[in-house]
């Protein structure tokens, strides 16, 4: 009978993990109370996760994007909104550094469970079944972190608004060097695509065009998005990896009328005390952040 103890124990996991706020949890409570209204969503990895705050967009918008998120989980997302989202004109995406020459999320990707439970959004490319929804199972450790922290650690560091942005995310890398440019300019770049992929770039881009052609076909107009990187991330870019992104950006602007563009990657406005590292901003850069891209989306003649 040592299986009912296990059970037990992981009933009680579970219950402890629907117990405390998450980004995700909020975000779900948020469309489901403001999906008739929303006229902005935004997706993208967790770059555009802490950039983007909605807080400081005119229009109702929710952003949907996540850690490692990649293009084919943001059209899933997009396509099984979209019926709920009636008032939806505006789809922000990502076209970051090298964001064509990653690859796109597994089919195991664990956060379905997660858009399951919350969003009530099937990415699992099957029928459902009740044990899908148990998050703490599908990662233990991700939850168990949330679970030390929130309930051992007493954590402090996050504070969400009703976006689901987590507006306390200061205490980083950029903070323990007290933003000194110095300090930061000779300190390591822990994570860069330097490897380019012709195929996996090739691949990534079909994909990402039939994405714009279901947006013009849904009448949608589109932002693509660049968030700002700062200069030590920027000059170890792989200039193939940099030049290939460019070029498809380009032909876009030439193909699509529905097109609008936010590149700040060498944003100098975008100094070190609006970074949390290299490639991610804090809440004042996502501020700022968030404020251009709420000029481009005012600008657009719907």
């Amino acid at each position: 009978m040592f299986f009912i103890p296990v059970i037990t124990a992981y009933v009680l996991l579970e219950l402890m993990v629907l117990n405390i706020p998450t980004n995700f949890s909020i975000i779900g409570d948020y469309l489901d109370k403001n999906q008739n209204e929303i006229e902005v969503a935004v997706f993208g990895s967790s770059q555009i996760k802490n950039a983007v705050n909605p807080e400081f967009l005119d229009k109702t918008s929710i952003n949907l994007s996540s850690t490692m998120q990649h293009h084919n989980t943001d059209f899933k997302l997009l396509t099984q909104t979209r019926e709920r989202l009636k008032s939806l004109k505006t789809v922000v995406l990502e076209v970051s550094y090298s964001h064509f020459e990653l690859r796109h999320n597994s089919k195991y990707y664990w956060k379905s469970n997660v858009f399951l439970k919350y969003y009530g959004i099937n990415l699992l490319e099957r029928n459902s079944y009740p044990s899908d929804s148990l998050l703490f199972i599908s990662h233990p450790g991700y939850y168990s972190k949330i679970l030390l922290g929130n309930y051992l650690k007493n954590d402090t560091d996050i504070n969400y608004n009703k976006f689901g942005f987590n507006k306390n995310r200061y205490k980083g890398k950029f903070k323990t060097l007290k933003y000194d440019s110095v300090a930061i300019s000779n300190s390591f770049v822990r994570k860069i695509n330097k490897r380019a992929n012709k195929k996996l770039f090739d691949y990534n881009v079909s994909f990402f065009y039939n994405m714009l052609d279901y947006c013009e076909k849904e009448n949608l107009n589109i932002v693509i998005i660049s968030p700002p990187t700062l200069d030590n991330y920027n000059r170890l870019r792989n200039p193939i990896i940099l030049n290939r992104r460019d070029s498809i950006l380009s032909d876009i602007a030439l193909k699509y009328d529905n097109i609008y563009f936010l590149n700040s990657e060498e944003d100098s406005q975008f100094t070190s005390r609006k970074f949390w590292n290299e490639n991610h901003l804090n809440p004042d850069g996502a501020k700022i952040f968030t404020q251009k891209l709420n000029e481009v989306i005012n600008n657009i003649n719907h």
